[in-house]
């Protein structure tokens, strides 16, 4: 199946990313007793203007940051032990809102919505069932190897300390699936009991986590609903600040596709950013695309994406995409698709197993 357009964010302008996590990587190698004052001038930057608060880093500076900081140290582990130092506070507002959220779910939804201000180096998408949850983190821009394995070891490690700060040190059992390119430091990875690591064979370059249904509705020990509304106020003005500078089609895109409750209307939308719907849509005219169209073509990449990924019945998919009726769904789904929901399934997942978990 082509990957959904959600997933790889489109740029006019050059990717900026946020400094605040590899100014955490200078201060872990800093207190190991060595210097990166020599490798960090080649980026052009210094410690204090990585550390100052709003700094960004161009892609070319994090890789040769990152080249220089493993040249230094002589360290392929950074990036594990770099996540296992981010926690939710870490992500400024977006973190309290996640510490405020009234369960792990929330939370995971709201990391998912609010991805961009985090670092638009990795996609992420959270998809619900009846089991429980899946998150996929899939790599969105183009990053060399040792770029890559730095980032993958991070996010790996810091899903887990977040999860375990969230959940006040009870972490749950969960799946973590890793690229096949890990599965040489695997010693590394057992330090993440209780999570149950799997290492894939197929090519997949990014990171999959499956929690129980049991653990993501656990409630948080900080759950504190006007704190949550307030954190989200600043995230969407933070949010409206970084979609200003870059592509609206991406914005919107990734918000219809990681909406999991119902599909955002444009005049939502349009609120979160402060804008009237017609200068959204002048903006987006400008960018060569309608909300029509992006509405149209992120209902059915979650089409897509439920029927082959999960067994939920066909009427409740149409209900979750904002359809009136599954026939009207399924109308729809073939004006598109060429075939009914129903032989996409089976030609994407095969002949249903007796107790297969999807």
């Amino acid at each position: 199946m082509a990957t959904p357009v959600s997933t790889r964010v489109a740029h006019s302008e050059p990717v900026r990313l946020p400094a605040r996590y590899y100014a955490m990587l200078f201060e872990l190698i800093g207190n190991s007793g060595v210097s990166m004052l020599q490798p960090l001038s080649a980026t052009g930057l210094d410690a204090a203007s990585l550390q100052r608060p709003g700094a960004t880093l161009t892609l070319e500076q994090m890789e040769t940051l990152i080249a220089a900081a493993v040249e230094t140290t002589g360290r392929e582990d950074l990036g594990f032990h770099l996540g296992r130092l981010i926690k939710p506070s870490s992500h400024e507002f977006l973190g309290y809102a996640l510490m405020t959220s009234a369960t792990l779910d929330e939370a995971l939804r709201l990391a998912a919505r609010y991805w961009r201000l985090i670092t638009p180096t990795f996609t992420l998408r959270h998809q619900r069932d009846d089991h429980g949850v899946r998150i996929d983190l899939e790599p969105a821009l183009p990053m060399c190897p040792l770029t890559l394995r730095f980032h993958l070891e991070t996010l790996a490690t810091a899903f887990h300390e977040e999860i375990g700060f969230l959940l006040a040190g009870k972490i749950p059992a969960y799946e973590l699936y890793l690229p096949e390119s890990l599965a040489g430091v695997a010693d590394r990875y057992r330090q993440l009991l209780p999570a149950r690591i799997h290492f894939t064979a197929h090519g997949h370059a990014g990171i999959r986590i499956m929690l129980s249904d049991e653990a993501i509705t656990r409630p948080l020990a900080l759950a504190d609903r006007h704190a949550l509304e307030l954190a989200r106020l600043r995230c969407d003005e933070a949010l409206s600040r970084l979609t200003g500078e870059g592509s609206m089609t991406a914005w919107i895109s990734l918000m219809l596709e990681e909406a999991d409750d119902h599909q955002p209307r444009q005049h939502e939308l349009a609120r979160m950013l402060n804008l009237s719907t017609r200068t959204m849509n002048r903006r987006l005219a400008a960018e060569g695309q309608s909300f029509r169209e992006l509405g149209i073509q992120a209902r059915q990449q979650r089409a897509c994406r439920l029927l082959a990924g999960t067994r939920m019945a066909i009427t409740r998919i149409a209900y979750q995409l904002g359809y009136r009726d599954a026939a009207n769904f399924s109308r729809a789904f073939r004006r598109h698709h060429g075939m009914s929901p129903l032989d996409y399934r089976k030609r994407m997942t095969g002949p249903a197993r007796p107790g297969h978990r999807d």
